[in-house]
């Protein structure tokens, strides 16, 4: 049984268009995958359809396919740290990676939360430094 908040975050990377590669008892990894842009595309075709007979392009889409490949890691009972964004688990009081108290540390005045992975963000961040969101797309902020 999936707690919650692993539950939320799987349904988040869902409807960005991410999907489950693997699941085991505590964590879920997630993967997303491209063929690469048709602009891209059509440049390969056009570069190589007389040499390659269209085997270029294919090439090149697997290549997307695979180098272009995201994966994130969702671990059950585990947050992330809203200084540095470390995995820390439920029942730590600091981060393990930078020294913050988890336990106290909070949206409030300190920054704001990032709409990706909740992690907190100073104001004015261009992107999060724990999943590298844009924060200007998703906040729809100039």
């Amino acid at each position: 049984m999936r707690s919650e908040r692993l539950q939320r975050e799987i349904d988040d990377l869902v409807a960005q268009g991410w999907k489950i590669e693997d699941e085991g008892r505590d964590r879920v990894v997630m993967v997303d995958r491209e063929f690469g842009s048709v602009a891209s595309h059509i440049l390969v075709a056009i570069l190589t359809i007389w040499w390659t007979m269209g085997i270029g392009n294919v090439l090149w889409g697997a290549y997307n396919y695979i180098s272009r490949s995201r994966r994130q890691v969702l671990w059950e009972g585990r947050e992330r740290c809203p200084d540095c964004g470390a995995d820390v688990s439920e029942d730590a009081a600091y981060c393990p990676s930078c020294g913050t108290d988890v336990e106290t540390a909070s949206v409030d005045g300190s920054g704001l939360a990032c709409p990706n992975c909740e992690a907190v963000v100073v104001e004015g961040s261009r992107y999060c430094r724990a999943c590298g969101t844009k924060l200007a797309d998703e906040m729809g902020s100039p």
